[in-house]
């Protein structure tokens, strides 16, 4: 029987480009359990419904303010150099369908540090609801550009703009299966760092990897990011999640189907 010939189209046109670049970036994980059984009850008990990956947004953004180099990147053009952004923006990998096709497509969430959950929430809702074509338009428009285009456009966003490069692209991203209950460890990344976990075991315990650019970070600025990140989930976000009320009575609830594009 014989098989069939593809030809690579749109959905799959920024996945090839990252995984062409994401080659380049030297990184490296630093690993650890985070004990979140604390965490887990308060959500459960919050009068609005939290995705998990809202709270590592948050506490991602918080960490990366005590962090300075998650929020520092690499460039070799004209010359090596690194630049640290003032403020952090955290992309997230959001799988949606398109043309009866899976899509990858990312969400961007500038100083989720500075947002309520519940304002977090309410975005990362509109990424995963909202029209493709609406919400996702410049990514979609991108995907189109045959491939010499868009790697002068990869290198022009990269190396040649490192004010917007990390508002426009993110200074650290979080890609995560945990929805579909399996590990996403390492994934090809093109930013200075890259969040992911797993799902929670029996007695609240969650395995957490962070990649990182071997060329910004070494292993105890890695382990101190990732030890931030866990503190964080344990104390600012766990008032918040103790404190959250309900906003105009109304709760915000999740499918099956929205946590697996939220993961």
């Amino acid at each position: 029987m014989d098989g069939r010939i593809f030809r690579v189209n749109q959905s799959r046109a920024l996945v090839l480009d990252i995984a062409r670049l994401a080659r380049n970036v030297p990184s490296f994980p630093v690993e650890r359990w985070f004990e979140l059984a604390e965490v887990a009850e308060a959500r459960s008990q919050s009068s609005v419904r939290i995705s998990w990956v809202t709270l590592f947004l948050k506490a991602f953004g918080i960490a990366s303010q005590h962090s300075p180099l998650l929020r520092t990147h690499y460039s070799s053009f004209p010359i090596p150099y690194f630049y640290e952004t003032p403020s952090c923006t955290i992309s997230l990998s959001i799988n949606r369908q398109h043309a009866g096709r899976d899509h990858l497509f990312w969400g961007r969430f500038p100083q989720p540090e500075n947002k309520s959950l519940v304002e977090l929430q309410s975005q990362l809702d509109r990424y995963c609801n909202d029209p493709v074509e609406q919400i996702f338009k410049r990514q979609l428009f991108s995907s189109r550009f045959p491939a010499l285009l868009r790697r002068i456009a990869w290198w022009w966003r990269l190396d040649c703009q490192p004010r917007q490069r990390g508002r426009r692209l993110g200074t650290g991203s979080i890609s995560v299966l945990a929805g579909q209950g399996v590990y996403n460890r390492q994934h090809p990344s093109i930013l200075t760092s890259s969040l992911s976990y797993g799902p929670m075991e029996p007695d609240g315990r969650v395995w957490v990897t962070l990649q990182c650019d071997h060329r910004v970070m070494d292993g105890v600025a890695a382990a101190t990011a990732i030890n931030r990140i866990n503190l964080s989930m344990n104390s600012e976000i766990l008032s918040e999640l103790r404190t959250l009320e309900a906003v105009q009575g109304k709760v915000i609830s999740f499918t099956d189907a929205q946590r697996k594009r939220a993961a």
